[in-house]
């Protein structure tokens, strides 16, 4: 299943997509899914989750998640069992690739990924975020399960104090998320299973790839 190139936007749920069974009486087990070029809009102080990944052997790449006007705490995605007395299985082997993540406004607690407890084997590396106006700034919030990877990310500090260097300082539209010569996200990023950009431009651009959804000049 591949959800790819579409525009979402908040209403009246705490959250845009989710990915998992249709209720917790049924063991449908969701899985091979990938999650990309997408743009993710909070749209209103409701949105409290971008995507939330109840599925398996899930990729999530080249996303552009803007969380601003959400709710007072936010996650990009959330792997996260479906429920208690659900028959489904806990989320594993979920892989979140080079996303660019940002809040424009205040909130108490910001995080690109949010891992439950009972997700395993969760790969987060080449993520570019930004939030400077929020308390609380992370990467990943929890260590799930076990198997945790984190790596080539912004740091927690970065996520709160240091301007990507965007085209723009306050992106409102895909564009404004591309990368300067300035930019600390350029040529930061490691070898991953991504081989174009948000606006499917060919990755690397000069030998090295840059964390975030757009690839640098």
């Amino acid at each position: 299943v591949v959800i790819s190139d579409n525009k979402f936007i908040g209403a009246s749920s705490g959250y845009l997509v989710v990915m998992g069974p249709q209720n917790a009486q049924k063991e449908e087990r969701v899985r091979d899914i990938i999650v990309e070029r997408n743009w993710f809009q909070a749209g209103n102080n409701l949105t409290q989750r971008a995507v939330v990944i109840h599925s398996y052997e899930t990729t999530v790449r080249n996303n552009i998640c803007d969380m601003t006007s959400g709710a007072p705490w936010v996650a990009c995605f959330e792997p996260s069992l479906y429920s208690s007395t659900s028959a489904a299985r806990p989320p594993y082997q979920i892989w979140i690739y080079s996303n660019t993540a940002y809040r424009g406004n205040s909130g108490s607690d910001f995080s690109v990924v949010k891992i439950d407890t009972t997700s395993t084997n969760v790969t987060v590396q080449n993520n570019l975020a930004y939030a400077p106006l929020s308390t609380s700034t992370m990467v990943v919030k929890g260590t799930g399960g076990g198997g945790l990877v984190q790596l080539n990310n912004s740091t927690d500090s970065q996520i709160k104090n240091t301007l990507p260097d965007w085209v723009s300082a306050a992106p409102a539209v895909p564009a404004n998320f591309g990368l300067t010569a300035g930019s600390y996200a350029n040529n930061t990023g490691a070898s991953v299973p991504v081989w174009s950009d948000f606006f499917r431009t060919s990755r690397p651009q000069n030998g090295v790839i840059d964390i975030g959804a757009v690839e640098g000049p």
